[in-house]
Protein backbone atom coordinates (compact mmCIF):
# COMPACT_ATOMS: atom_id res chain seq x y z
CA UNK A 1 0.00 0.00 0.00
CA UNK A 2 1.83 2.73 -1.54
CA UNK A 3 -0.73 5.49 -1.95
CA UNK A 4 -0.44 8.88 -1.46
CA UNK A 5 -2.15 10.04 2.12
CA UNK A 6 -5.93 10.76 1.80
CA UNK A 7 -6.59 13.74 1.57
CA UNK A 8 -9.43 15.63 3.89
CA UNK A 9 -8.88 13.26 6.87
CA UNK A 10 -8.36 13.95 10.14
CA UNK A 11 -4.73 13.42 10.83
CA UNK A 12 -5.81 11.92 14.00
CA UNK A 13 -8.11 9.47 12.36
CA UNK A 14 -5.48 7.89 9.99
CA UNK A 15 -4.40 4.50 10.01
CA UNK A 16 -1.18 3.76 11.86
CA UNK A 17 0.38 2.12 8.35
CA UNK A 18 -0.64 5.77 6.23
CA UNK A 19 1.60 7.30 9.35
CA UNK A 20 4.49 5.30 9.21
CA UNK A 21 4.13 5.27 5.21
CA UNK A 22 3.66 8.67 4.60
CA UNK A 23 4.66 11.03 8.21
CA UNK A 24 7.54 13.68 7.19
CA UNK A 25 7.72 12.57 3.84
CA UNK A 26 7.89 14.85 0.95
CA UNK A 27 6.16 13.67 -1.93
CA UNK A 28 5.39 15.17 -5.60
CA UNK A 29 1.33 15.32 -6.09
CA UNK A 30 0.63 15.76 -10.26
CA UNK A 31 -3.09 16.01 -9.24
CA UNK A 32 -2.35 19.28 -7.69
CA UNK A 33 -1.51 20.32 -11.65
CA UNK A 34 -5.21 19.97 -12.20
CA UNK A 35 -6.10 22.86 -10.08
CA UNK A 36 -3.58 25.38 -10.64
CA UNK A 37 -1.61 24.22 -13.53
CA UNK A 38 1.21 23.73 -11.58
CA UNK A 39 2.56 20.12 -10.06
CA UNK A 40 2.80 20.27 -6.33
CA UNK A 41 5.07 19.27 -3.48
CA UNK A 42 3.20 18.19 -0.48
CA UNK A 43 4.10 16.51 2.63
CA UNK A 44 2.00 15.14 5.96
CA UNK A 45 3.65 16.62 8.68
CA UNK A 46 0.90 18.27 11.40
CA UNK A 47 0.79 21.52 10.16
CA UNK A 48 -2.68 21.08 9.16
CA UNK A 49 -4.77 19.07 10.81
CA UNK A 50 -6.83 17.37 7.97
CA UNK A 51 -4.25 16.78 5.72
CA UNK A 52 -1.20 16.69 3.91
CA UNK A 53 -0.25 20.39 3.05
CA UNK A 54 1.18 21.97 -0.22
CA UNK A 55 4.88 23.14 0.38
CA UNK A 56 5.56 24.61 -3.08
CA UNK A 57 4.51 24.07 -6.82
CA UNK A 58 6.47 23.87 -9.98
CA UNK A 59 5.85 24.22 -13.57
CA UNK A 60 7.57 20.71 -14.46
CA UNK A 61 7.91 17.23 -12.87
CA UNK A 62 11.47 17.62 -12.49
CA UNK A 63 11.61 20.84 -10.47
CA UNK A 64 9.03 19.11 -8.52
CA UNK A 65 11.17 16.12 -7.81
CA UNK A 66 14.58 18.06 -7.20
CA UNK A 67 12.23 20.67 -4.45
CA UNK A 68 11.55 17.58 -2.85
CA UNK A 69 14.59 16.32 -2.41
CA UNK A 70 15.90 19.83 -1.46
CA UNK A 71 13.65 19.75 1.30
CA UNK A 72 14.54 16.36 2.38
CA UNK A 73 18.26 17.40 2.28
CA UNK A 74 17.61 20.75 4.32
CA UNK A 75 15.45 19.45 6.94
CA UNK A 76 16.06 18.23 10.36
CA UNK A 77 12.81 16.19 10.21
CA UNK A 78 11.41 14.68 6.86
CA UNK A 79 12.40 12.15 5.49
CA UNK A 80 12.43 9.56 2.41
CA UNK A 81 9.60 7.29 1.73
CA UNK A 82 11.96 4.17 2.53
CA UNK A 83 13.87 5.59 5.86
CA UNK A 84 12.54 4.49 9.30
CA UNK A 85 9.49 6.38 10.42
CA UNK A 86 9.76 8.76 13.99
CA UNK A 87 7.24 10.54 15.53
CA UNK A 88 8.26 14.04 15.27
CA UNK A 89 6.76 17.18 14.60
CA UNK A 90 7.52 21.22 14.79
CA UNK A 91 5.16 22.89 17.35
CA UNK A 92 8.17 25.51 18.58
CA UNK A 93 6.17 27.72 16.47
CA UNK A 94 3.48 27.47 18.88
CA UNK A 95 4.87 27.30 22.00
CA UNK A 96 3.51 31.31 23.26
CA UNK A 97 -0.24 30.05 22.15
CA UNK A 98 0.10 27.07 24.04
CA UNK A 99 -1.83 28.15 26.69
CA UNK A 100 -4.58 28.48 24.70
CA UNK A 101 -4.20 25.63 22.76
CA UNK A 102 -3.94 24.07 26.19
CA UNK A 103 -6.70 25.64 27.82
CA UNK A 104 -4.45 26.55 30.99
CA UNK A 105 -2.46 29.58 31.86
CA UNK A 106 0.77 27.85 32.38
CA UNK A 107 3.05 28.04 28.95
CA UNK A 108 4.32 24.23 28.14
CA UNK A 109 7.32 23.79 26.70
CA UNK A 110 8.13 22.13 22.90
CA UNK A 111 7.66 18.20 24.16
CA UNK A 112 4.86 18.61 26.56
CA UNK A 113 3.12 20.87 23.74
CA UNK A 114 3.71 17.68 21.01
CA UNK A 115 3.02 15.61 22.98
CA UNK A 116 -0.15 17.12 23.84
CA UNK A 117 -0.89 17.89 20.24
CA UNK A 118 0.32 14.61 18.55
CA UNK A 119 -0.15 11.61 21.16
CA UNK A 120 -2.48 10.24 17.98
CA UNK A 121 1.23 9.95 16.74
CA UNK A 122 2.53 5.46 16.29
CA UNK A 123 5.42 5.02 18.54
CA UNK A 124 8.63 4.55 16.61
CA UNK A 125 10.29 1.82 17.48
CA UNK A 126 6.60 -0.36 17.43
CA UNK A 127 5.92 1.18 14.22
CA UNK A 128 8.90 0.34 12.35
CA UNK A 129 8.96 -3.17 14.41
CA UNK A 130 5.82 -3.77 12.74
CA UNK A 131 6.17 -2.56 9.55
CA UNK A 132 9.23 -4.94 9.07
CA UNK A 133 7.62 -7.92 9.74
CA UNK A 134 4.59 -7.09 7.08
CA UNK A 135 7.53 -6.65 4.51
Amino acid sequence: MDEFPYSDKLNEQRSCEEIIRWWNVPYVDELTYEESGEIGVCVLDGATWDGPRLISEHATFEEAVAAANFYVNHSDIWRRFQEPYEALAKVDHLIDMSSFIHGKLAKMDEKQLFNYMFHWLPDANQANLELSLVD
